[in-house]
């Protein structure tokens, strides 16, 4: 099955640096060619902040399956259903937002691995993660799903915070990801990622993260934001989101286009720079 080798669990294991693209609004799957073609690591789709529908997310799955970048969705809820029906689709992990406790990551893990491990059911001749394959036996699915997937959660309440260790040492879990609004939001600080209050308890998820072999990731896309925190030991970046970068690049563009039209100085030659844009563009491709 091409998109699930096992890579991302590879690199994940290795501390890489890793770089997602975030898909928050799209509908189509322009959204996962652009984030291939621009050369991101993987690709987050998600459930917890977004109107996707099921239909929707699970052919973004199937498109990055075919460009062969990694997948992982961030749930909607800490659910059986929930998780399983995603990860039938042949995606390379999954997150759980507002972990609070080791309980709920436990139950989490649980709906992620097949037994023994977990209470995963299995669909060896139906659903793409079986299908697609060609298994000689359900065990070896069943083995090799629980020994790939990316079981992601999100640090970003005052409860998790409290229980880092309880958390963060439940088995399985592979990456911890820092939820920048709700965490702030939660220690009554919305906003302040710049206070030492802030910083001092993110670089605590670090240190717990790296105790339990766990790696850490945080949302974010300023590069100042994404080198200072790799610095600190940050591995995995949210670093765009598709409307984000819709709005960011409109905005701009007419910004430009107004400044442009209200110069004094009129430009020399009406294509100059458009060409050499284009020019520029088409060697990129080639």
């Amino acid at each position: 099955m091409k998109g699930f080798t096992g890579q991302l669990k590879k690199r994940v294991k290795k501390k890489d640096t890793l770089l997602f693209g975030c898909i928050m609004d799209s509908r189509s799957g322009a959204a996962v060619e652009m984030y291939h073609e621009c050369g991101y690591d993987a690709i987050m789709i998600d459930r917890e902040h977004t109107a996707l529908n099921s239909e929707t997310i699970l052919e973004h799955i199937r498109l990055a399956r075919a460009f062969e970048i990694p997948c992982m969705v961030r749930a909607a809820d800490n659910s059986y259903h929930e998780v399983c029906r995603f990860l039938d689709q042949g995606a390379d992990g999954f997150f759980m937002p507002r972990i609070r406790s080791r309980q709920e990551a436990e139950t989490y893990v649980a709906h992620v691995k097949y037994p023994p491990l977990g209470i995963r059911g299995i669909g060896p001749s139906t659903c793409p993660a079986g299908k697609y394959v060609g298994w000689g036996h359900p065990k070896e699915m069943a083995k090799y799903f629980n020994e790939n997937l990316v079981i992601g959660i999100q640090i970003e309440t005052g409860p998790a915070l409290a229980d880092l260790d309880g958390i963060l040492s439940v088995p399985g879990i592979d990456v911890a990801v820092v939820g920048n609004d709700d965490l702030s939001l939660g220690m009554g600080i919305l906003g302040q990622f710049d206070s030492p209050q802030y910083i001092k308890a993110v670089k605590s998820i670090i240190s717990a993260c790296e105790k339990h072999g766990v790696l850490p990731g945080i949302a974010g896309g300023d590069p100042t934001w994404v080198r200072y925190w790799r610095d600190q030991g940050m591995r995995l970046f949210w670093c765009a989101a598709d409307v984000v970068s819709m709005w960011n690049a409109t905005r701009s563009g007419i910004a430009a286009i107004k400044d442009g039209l209200a110069a004094k100085a009129a430009p020399k030659s009406p294509i100059a720079k458009t060409a050499s844009r284009q020019l520029a563009y088409s060697a990129k491709g080639k």
